[in-house]
């Protein structure tokens, strides 16, 4: 019951965000926007929903735990990705599923489990980015560009971006925080990984529960005592989901 609870509250987000849920496995809910019925919008459907069910678990959490039903928080990870993919009843003559497949599908799953990596908790691919953060929702959610990465059975790496939130819903330290990390991650690609360093740090300093910004300071250090090839191109190759 707690758990159906949990997934009544983050489906209901996704479907007033005209989303489809495709099915629940365990304690994850698999969905999809722009189908059946097209959308324009549906990047940045995928994004805004990712906020608010991040929102609404938030809210949940405190309530639950006021309660005593649960021992510690419950923190969902989400990855969202966007391109063509299969969407459509699939399955037997007996047995339907009205679902999608595609290695763009795969993605969105891969995304999910990284950002284990990160510490984070909504990664989405460029594509994705470029679609949501476009038009009339330019400029509205705040997002912050990670590494580009080779996520398991894709070989084309994909840059990474993670979604903080709505920007006129964040303070201006956490909005600093973002600003300074960038100029970190420039300062990483050109292999300055003091300086880049020094910035990771401060972004942190201004949003403290900031846990990517952790990971990227020890990188930094380890960076800066090993060095790196001279052929070294940034790009993190993952070896697990």
């Amino acid at each position: 019951s707690f758990l159906n609870r949990y997934l009544t509250l983050l489906s209901d987000v996704i479907l007033e965000n005209r989303g489809t849920i495709d099915k629940y496995e365990g304690d994850a809910i698999i969905a999809f926007f722009g189908a059946p019925i097209s959308s324009n919008e549906h990047a940045w459907q995928a994004c805004i929903s990712a906020v608010r069910m991040k929102q609404a678990e938030h809210e949940f959490n405190q309530e639950m735990l006021s309660l005593g039903l649960i021992p510690t928080p419950i923190n969902t990870r989400i990855g969202i990705n966007t391109g063509n993919m299969v969407v459509g009843n699939m399955g037997t003559d007996q047995k339907m599923n009205y679902t999608m497949m595609g290695n763009n599908v795969n993605l969105a799953a891969r995304l999910e489990g990284v950002n284990k990596v990160y510490k984070s908790w909504i990664l989405v691919s460029e594509a994705t980015w470029n679609e949501a953060n476009s038009g009339e929702h330019e400029g509205i959610l705040l997002a912050r560009r990670l590494d580009k990465v080779r996520v398991v059975g894709i070989n084309t790496p994909v840059q990474l971006y993670n979604i903080i939130g709505v920007k006129s819903e964040l303070s201006k330290e956490v909005i600093e925080s973002v600003n300074l990390f960038h100029e970190g991650m420039d300062f990483y690609l050109k292999k300055d990984f003091i300086n880049a360093g020094k910035r990771f740090y401060g972004a942190q300093k201004l949003n403290p529960d900031d846990e990517t910004a952790s990971v990227f300071i020890e990188r930094c250090k380890q960076l800066h005592k090993s060095g790196v090839p001279e052929n070294w191109d940034g790009i993190i190759n993952m070896t697990s989901k």
